[in-house]
């Protein structure tokens, strides 16, 4: 293998985006996907015309995503056109009250005095969104695109990391005076897998974000931004392999020498960028002989994220929803019990319907209903049967039953097994990482192995649409900054 060819690990969003990203620095590239198709946890899979997501939802900070595709030289808006979410969230609670967030407009209360409170709901989210819509863009213009360094933090964000300091649920109270406002508020975010009580303040990004640019929808579903790289890559001269899974990475004097795939081909490698997360690529690849002792350190205290069974279901007829995603959730006090295993009788859920804003996504009249129930997070994934994740559907399904009459034509349930096997996510963690984790815990994307490389869930900027995407942009940087360092060793010191 010639030395300015680069292998990437991975065809999802990460491996993609470092692939083009390769590419467009005249790099040869070989992008190796163990599955069938690219895309990862941002595609979409089709059943009888049903097409339903592998992984991501919805799209927030647009802006951000403008700025991933705009350092790989792609015109976002001309190539992939959004759909703004109408009423992005909306939350009943146990009494019956319903709060909602339509997009643009004022949050909308319903039940006794519902007009005043929602007047109060709506200037107290003003305010809320004075306070932390200048540190979310901060992140999103000034962090989130570049590599993390202690000097740019403290040379960007001095200024208000003590904010950063502290519980969600503490910030909420501060916030909302309304109990069932909060508790609509903190539903939003429980997307995270954390109650507000375990949450970091900085959770709140997820309901700035929704306030300030809104979520949003690609025109055809999440898997068109996908399509969208890989033909981008493809067209640019690379090349793809489909059902090509890496078995290992072959390590010799502190350097990538080769890769062998579960076929038994092996060949020559010098510069790899893989996105398997790190506990994948130096707990199964890497020979642990091999595995630099800060890397094992930092392996050693890995905090996942949470597991869950996925549910999704192709309807025949239109499923009255109030929003695109609604939650039935209690007050935020017993919010933990939302993300604990219910047994057969589910009291909370929550769903979303995105073929209310995308109707292709299902045929004419249909729906598309797609939910995540808790699961015990002390039970692996290897523990995990299709039996099991079917007694866990059957009981979400049936609380989805009790609430919108349901006349059911395609079923599709993931368990934590299928998302560790199938979707390549580490022990069937849907985020790698726990969402609490913070910059720092990340790893970095040029490991102490020289030419190894990783992007991804577990690299900084962590887990979403577009902070995937420039993961592995950052990562192919990390490439292009190690090659010139060998070649001009003295370049830095002038």
């Amino acid at each position: 293998m010639r030395s300015n060819r680069a292998v990437v690990i991975g065809a999802g969003l990460a491996g993609l985006a470092a692939a083009v990203h390769l590419r467009r620095q005249g790099r040869e590239v070989m992008l190796l996907e163990a599955g069938d198709s690219v895309g990862g946890c941002c595609a979409t899979t089709d059943i009888d015309g049903y097409r339903f997501n592998d992984g991501a939802m919805y799209i927030a900070l647009p802006r951000l995503l403008d700025h991933a595709f705009g350092r790989l030289g792609l015109d976002r808006e001309a190539l992939l056109p959004l759909r703004r979410i109408d009423v992005p969230q909306a939350t009943i609670l146990p009494g019956g009250t319903c709060v909602s967030f339509p997009d643009g407009g004022p949050a909308r209360v319903t039940g006794e005095d519902g007009d005043a409170r929602g007047e109060k709901l709506a200037t107290e989210l003003d305010q809320c969104l004075g306070k932390w819509r200048p540190i979310l863009r901060l992140f999103a213009d000034e962090l989130l695109p570049w590599p993390l360094s202690a000097p740019r933090l403290m040379s960007k964000a001095w200024r208000i990391m003590p904010k950063l300091h502290g519980r969600l649920d503490a910030e909420l109270r501060r916030l909302f005076s309304d109990p069932e406002a909060r508790a609509a508020i903190a539903a939003i975010l429980l997307y995270t897998g954390l109650p507000a009580d375990r949450a970091p303040i900085a959770h709140i990004f997820g309901l700035i974000a929704m306030l300030d640019e809104g979520f949003h929808l690609p025109v055809g579903g999440m898997g068109a931004i996908s399509e969208l790289l890989r033909r981008e890559f493809e067209a640019g001269g690379g090349e793809l392999r489909l059902g090509a899974r890496v078995t290992r990475i072959g390590v010799g004097n502190g350097r990538v020498a080769s890769l062998t795939l579960a076929d038994g081909e092996q060949f020559v490698a010098g510069t790899v960028v893989g996105t398997a997360s790190a506990m994948a690529t130096f707990g199964e690849l890497v020979d642990p002989a091999q595995v630099p002792v800060s890397i094992a350190r930092r392996l050693r205290g890995v905090k996942l994220s949470h597991r869950a069974v996925s549910v999704q279901l192709g309807l025949a007829g239109r499923i009255d929803a109030p929003a695109f995603a609604v939650n039935h959730v209690p007050l935020l006090e017993r919010q933990h019990e939302f993300l604990a295993p219910q047994g057969e009788r589910v009291e909370w859920l929550s769903y979303s319907v995105p073929s209310r804003i995308l109707e292709d996504l299902a045929p004419p009249g249909g729906s598309v209903v797609e939910m995540f129930a808790a699961v015990d997070p002390a039970l692996p994934a290897s523990a995990w049967t299709d039996d099991m994740a079917g007694e866990v559907a059957a009981a979400t399904e049936a609380a989805l039953a009790r609430l919108h009459p349901l006349d059911v034509r395609v079923r599709r349930v993931r368990g934590p097994q299928h998302f560790a096997q199938r979707m390549n996510l580490f022990d069937g963690a849907l985020y790698g990482l726990s969402p609490a984790a913070g910059p720092m815990q990340q790893f970095p994307h040029a490991t102490p192995i020289q030419g190894l490389f990783l992007a991804g869930q577990t690299s900084y900027p962590g887990y979403g649409v577009a902070p995937a995407m420039i993961s592995g942009i950052l990562a192919a940087e990390a490439v292009k900054a190690q090659v010139e360092a060998i070649a001009h060793p003295w370049s830095g010191s002038r």
